[in-house]
């Protein structure tokens, strides 16, 4: 080995992230350059020279061409590091491997089998890892590799003799760990590739540091401190680990089975309320040609009829009677309130800020309005409350009979062989006990419109008009603060957008602001933990796109709010 050895930088089929991480290292790149003698590296430098000593290979091989290269490279290299998972395991690539060749060129280009004949480039086999076709020397773990491995393996490379290293190698074998039950959120072991994206959106995105890697070498997992699961620990059930896992290594517990056995009771009166937000996700996997959400809604209603759904209630229409609850509660004390909807924004209030638990009034929010509700509608000893929901904290609450995600919507569909399309769309509508229509009002979006219906309806039941104008200043890093001023008086909100700064603006200066709304999820619940995962903003956006067109646009807003106002006066009157 060279005194300052010669090293080479190579990728197949990946992301490149890995190499990313390493180009990086910013100031410590120097202490890289001053142990090593870089020679080809396609992401930083236009040089490239096949006289190297050492080779990190980023990701997975696909092709014979790729095949070819890497059997070269191994021939030239003294040393060759598999860098990354996609190299050590074949990692998310390798999931293709369950479909045939041909399968998976049609999925991808379709019908141009003519651009693909005799071009190595569309010439595929199953997916390998590195040492599949040749050997590999070390492996350097991780989805992206963390920068600190690589700085380790540069230093001990570049000060020993290769044979010391070989204790750092460690193989791989399937383990045989059971799933972890225990919990709303479950957790796959056998699936995870301990990429880290949970913990990362877990800690250094939310702040709430309810998961880790725990154990070492093969028997590495993401865990609880104390193995004690999530419900024990820190956990505030927003399902963003499950929303951003590649794999599906993270789920959430089935109601399916539950709903199942609820329909077929022949005494159960069963109400199913749908959230129309959780439906915009489900759409991308349900069992139906139409596009838009109006007819999909009106066939699901349908097909929930002919499963003996007895009722079938809009969610919709009790976050409406919430807002007006929480105009109200305004109204009536001096001091802040919380009127976020979301039960995991109340939980981390609870956990992480207790301080401020006295200004959460769980009697204002969309669930116990509708609850009430329902069991005075429909009484209350056969009643059977079915909730699709596009959150899965509500799996939670011990009120409702059965929870489901949009996720699991077409697993109860299929289980009684429904297609939806068979269903007249027109003949599905809403139950509705209430009076009000169904309009969008701004809601189910990550940024401060959503908070403006809560404090134009407080302001309106305050002063008895919506005359003022409204002022937007930003105050920090997704932090606004919304104001109406007028000859009436003032009245304001703080909307945090980001969790994870909830404590930073909560005790600067919390008093000054009527209202306080927080957003655990990152799009609202567009993305919540019981949505169909994605991470798409395309994606985000034409789900949002559907809801508005959906239930269309609110013109009268004083005179809808007036409905509101007097629709959640009927409400309070309910014993």
């Amino acid at each position: 080995m060279l005194s300052k050895p010669r090293v080479g930088f190579f990728d197949f089929a990946s992301c490149e992230g890995c190499q990313l991480q390493i180009a990086n290292l910013e100031e410590e790149i120097l202490d890289v350059v001053d142990r090593l003698e870089i020679v080809s590296f396609r992401e930083v430098m236009k040089e490239h020279s096949d006289d190297y000593d050492i080779a990190f290979i980023e990701g997975s091989i696909h092709r014979p061409i790729d095949e070819e290269r890497l059997k070269y490279i191994r021939s030239r290299a003294d040393i060759l590091i598999a860098l990354g998972d996609c190299a050590c395991t074949g990692s998310v690539n390798k999931l293709r491997n369950d479909w045939s060749v041909e399968d998976v060129k049609t999925e991808v280009y379709g019908d141009a089998e003519v651009a693909m004949e005799n071009n190595d480039f569309f010439d595929i086999f199953p997916t390998k890892r590195l040492d599949e076709v040749v050997d590999v020397d070390f492996y350097i773990r991780g989805c992206p590799v963390r920068k600190e491995q690589v700085l380790y393996y540069i230093k001990r490379l570049s000060t020993m003799p290769p044979h010391k290293n070989l204790d750092l190698r460690f193989g791989v074998v399937p383990r045989d760990m059971e799933k972890d039950m225990r919990s709303i959120i479950q957790y796959d072991p056998q699936k995870c590739i301990l990429c880290r994206h949970c913990e990362i959106i877990c800690n250094d995105i939310l702040n709430v540091h309810a998961i880790g890697i725990t154990n070492k070498g093969n028997e590495s997992i993401v865990s609880t401190p104390f193995d004690i699961g999530l419900d024990n620990n820190k956990c505030i059930s927003c399902g963003q680990c499950l929303v951003n896992c590649p794999v599906g290594a993270f789920s959430s517990s089935s109601s399916v089975e539950r709903v199942l056995e609820l329909l077929d009771g022949p005494d159960n009166y069963v109400v199913f309320v749908i959230d129309p937000i959780a439906v915009t996700s489900a759409m991308e996997v349900l069992p139906t040609d139409n596009t838009e959400l109006r007819p999909v809604m009106g066939s699901l209603i349908s097909a929930l009829r002919d499963m003996n759904v007895k009722k079938v209630i809009d969610f919709t229409h009790f976050g409406y009677l919430s807002l007006a609850a929480q105009g109200e509660h305004v109204k009536m004390h001096k001091e802040m309130t919380f009127t976020s909807w979301c039960p995991s924004a109340h939980i981390y209030i609870e956990k992480f800020l207790p301080e401020f638990k006295k200004y959460i009034h769980k009697e204002t929010s969309p669930e116990y309005l509708m609850l009430k509700a329902l069991r005075k509608w429909y009484g209350d000893e056969n009643l059977k409350i079915v909730f699709l929901s596009p959150c899965i904290v509500h799996k939670g609450n011990p009120d409702f009979d059965a929870v489901l995600t949009a996720r699991e919507l077409p697993s109860l569909l299929k289980s009684r062989e429904i297609d939806l399309d068979f269903y007249d769309p027109e003949k599905g509508e809403f139950d509705c006990e209430l009076g009000l229509s169904s309009v969008y009002v701004k809601g189910a979006s990550s940024d401060y419109t959503y908070s403006l219906p809560i404090i134009e309806i407080a302001y309106m039941s305050k002063f008895n008009n919506l005359d003022a104008g409204l002022a937007v200043t930003t105050i920090g890093d997704y932090a606004h603060e919304l104001a109406f001023d007028s000859e009436e008086g003032f009245f304001n909100a703080l909307v945090i957008e980001d969790i994870a700064k909830a404590s930073k603006y909560l005790k600067k200066d919390i008093r000054k602001f009527n209202v306080v709304e927080l957003y655990p999820c990152f799009h609202g619940c567009l993305t919540g933990g019981g949505q169909i995962p994605t991470t798409s903003m395309d994606q985000i956006n034409s789900r949002r796109n559907l809801l508005k067109n959906y239930k269309g646009e609110c013109k009268a807003k004083d005179l809808f709010v007036s409905q509101i106002i007097s629709a959640y006066d009927k409400i309070k009157e309910v014993d």
